[in-house]
């Protein structure tokens, strides 16, 4: 290797290791698949920053409806619908700061 490859090589490791490369924003890829003939969201991308609160009810069917509330102007509230409080439990996991980065709901929740 040459000292210029060498150069380059050290300077690219510092520069992945700095606070300002690592520091990008924290969020979370719900996705789901939809079918071609169907209307719906296949991706929805939340910056767990910006999470102000999560509520989550059951109606008399059992399906758990999550409103996710962001801190923002004005503020925005999400809703999910999922079939049971597992698959509930796991969408709060994902929703916590340094928890998954994709997490798929198909069949187990609507977006």
């Amino acid at each position: 290797m040459t000292r210029a490859a060498v150069g380059a090589f050290v300077a690219a490791a510092v520069l992945v290791g700095s606070p300002a490369v690592v520091a990008r924003a924290d969020t979370l890829l719900l996705q789901q698949m939809v079918p071609g003939d169907v209307a719906g969201t296949p991706f929805l991308l939340i910056e767990r920053s910006r999470i102000s609160h999560v509520t989550v009810t059951k109606d008399k069917s059992l399906v758990h409806r999550l409103t996710i509330r962001l801190a923002t102007d004005p503020p925005v509230e999400i809703g999910l619908s999922c079939n049971d409080e597992a698959v509930t439990r796991q969408v709060l996991d994902a929703l916590r700061r340094g928890g998954v980065a994709t997490l798929d709901v198909t069949g187990r929740c609507r977006l």
